[in-house]
């Protein structure tokens, strides 16, 4: 196989070409792309879902996946309400909304790996515990004034020109990607998603790799709600609204899989960008509602499909040998 072959079948690079295409598109299409506010728009919409998806992309190459994380930024976003309005410091307020976030985490981890429930059921029932409390914290903070000044630095403040959350997005992009390639912990993970029984015979302890997934998945699904409502200055209700579907799209176009086994930082951050590049493209070229709801969900058709198809076919391959 040639070089250029072998590169072609990376499932970054398939991803970057996606974006770059869109890029292509925008610059061509929408006038307005390369300003200034726009870049700002974008990074405002990638940073924190990028910052769940390194979460989201660790449980899928272990073989799972959390459908909580968008409840989880929510009560965060609210839970920052909550201790801004009531005086809190900065540095009070920031961990203790991580630390509900990794509470969340750890639940759904003793959930899954511990008692056994099947993910889709147990982060279902987190996501719906999640909102509720969420929405019951959210009456009594309705209508309340902006953050400090000190917390909205977090979302506004800019370091040569870029957002500290992009920053921070960045560090974790570097930290997860060292992770997963040069770590015994990180192996782990691709170990227990590829094979569970053969990672049991090698002395992995599957159980403390999938609950301590879950709960940096919780804790960095807070960090993304910390991000985002001091980006807009003031809790909201709408946070975090369907930001796991994103996240598992974005996760599969970017080389994971619901198979396990498969998955990279550098892939879910360029998957998250092509679905923040898509809806740019939708708003820049003013597209219907319908018809964008159309195209995003043929894309989820099409990623599963495509999953499934290459699951199927690795089987059929291993059945062979």
């Amino acid at each position: 196989m040639t070089p250029l072959k072998a590169l072609a079948r990376k499932n970054e690079f398939v991803s970057a070409a996606f974006c770059a295409a869109l890029v292509v598109l925008l610059t061509v299409k929408g006038e307005v792309f390369w300003t200034t506010g726009n870049f700002d728009s974008l990074q405002a919409s990638i940073a924190p879902t990028a910052i769940m998806a390194f979460g989201m992309m660790a449980l899928l190459i272990c073989g799972y996946f959390d459908l909580s994380i968008s409840s989880t930024m929510l009560l965060a976003g609210i839970l920052c309400g909550h201790l801004e309005y009531g005086g809190a410091p900065i540095y009070a307020t920031v961990p203790l909304v991580l630390l509900a976030g990794l509470a969340v985490g750890c639940l759904n981890g003793f959930l899954v790996a511990e008692l056994k429930i099947n993910a889709l059921i147990a982060t279902i029932g987190t996501q719906y515990m999640g909102y509720g409390v969420a929405m019951l914290l959210w009456d009594k903070i309705r209508g309340g004034e902006k953050f400090s000044e000190n917390f909205i630095l977090l979302g506004e403040g800019k370091l040569l020109g870029v957002y500290y959350a992009t920053w921070i997005m960045l560090a974790l992009l570097a930290c997860f990607s060292f992770m997963l390639k040069y770590t015994s912990a990180g192996r782990q993970l691709y170990f227990v998603g590829g094979n569970r029984e053969a990672s049991r015979l090698m002395g992995f302890n599957d159980r403390r790799i999938i609950f301590g997934t879950f709960a940096v998945t919780g804790l960095l699904a807070s960090l993304a709600g910390i991000l985002a409502v001091a980006r807009i200055q003031s809790p909201s209700q709408y946070t975090g609204g369907g930001v796991h579907m994103t996240c598992m799209i974005a996760c599969v176009v970017g080389g994971g899989s619901f198979a396990g086994g498969k998955g990279s930082a550098l892939g879910a951050l360029l998957g998250v960008a092509f679905m923040s590049l898509l809806t740019n493209m939708f708003n820049l070229l003013e597209m219907k509602p319908q018809l964008q709801n159309v195209i995003i969900g043929l894309i989820l058709v099409t990623v599963i499909v495509m999953d499934g198809y290459l699951n199927l076919k690795k089987l059929r391959e291993i059945g062979k040998a």
